[in-house]
């Protein structure tokens, strides 16, 4: 049976998760899947709400052994990011000087709306993370000690940018290191998170 990666939003993998009972206390009873959690660094405005997607809404509270939770947000360079952190998030809600310089692929909720979400618990000063390298390189330890799952599940708050450039990069690192086909369930309306991307490409090398 050929491995299935599932590249969902967040929406989608909460109701995915709720659906199939799946939660702390079950998540480890299925050692055939695995789960990448990607979410925002910011506070959520409503943690209760399906969209949400920040520390405060995580459907895992904890990392397991077949569960990763990550926390960067959806900034496709090094330098979008640090125009991020000097003047995204001293904006206000009313600020009609344009959205901050991140990528728009992946939803309201994620960074490039964060500042103008009316009522969001934003601190002042506060940076956005950006994926780096260390983060790559736990994204691969991670897999490579979950590669015999099965089914994979990689979301962020759309499904198209972040969890995009995870879950294709993912497909790659399985057949290139172990020799394990898999194929993209839910990805084809992926656009991959190109700095995302770029840095885990880095660990064929």
């Amino acid at each position: 049976m050929m491995v299935q990666i599932h590249t969902l939003s967040v929406a989608d993998f909460k109701h995915t998760m709720r659906n199939n009972d799946l939660y702390d206390s079950t998540i480890e009873s299925m050692p055939e899947l695995a789960v990448i959690s990607i979410g925002n660094s910011f506070d959520d405005f409503d943690p209760d709400d399906i969209f949400s997607n920040g520390p405060s809404s995580r459907w895992f509270a904890r990392r397991h052994r077949n569960v990763l939770n990550m926390t960067f947000d959806d900034i496709t360079s090094p330098e979008k990011w640090q125009l991020l952190s000097q003047f995204g998030n001293s904006r206000h809600s009313d600020d009609s000087s344009g959205k901050p310089p991140v990528s728009s692929c992946d939803s309201v909720h994620d960074s490039s709306e964060a500042a103008d979400h009316p009522g969001g618990n934003i601190s002042a000063g506060k940076d956005y993370v950006l994926f780096d390298q260390d983060m790559a390189r736990e994204i691969a330890d991670f897999v490579d000690a979950n590669h015999e799952a099965r089914t994979w599940i990689v979301h962020c708050s759309a499904g198209i940018s972040r969890s995009g450039a995870v879950s294709r990069w993912l497909k790659d690192w399985l057949k290139f290191k172990y020799g394990i086909d898999a194929v993209n369930v839910d990805g084809k309306y992926a656009i991959p998170n190109s700095h995302v991307l770029s840095e885990l490409n880095r660990m064929f090398y």
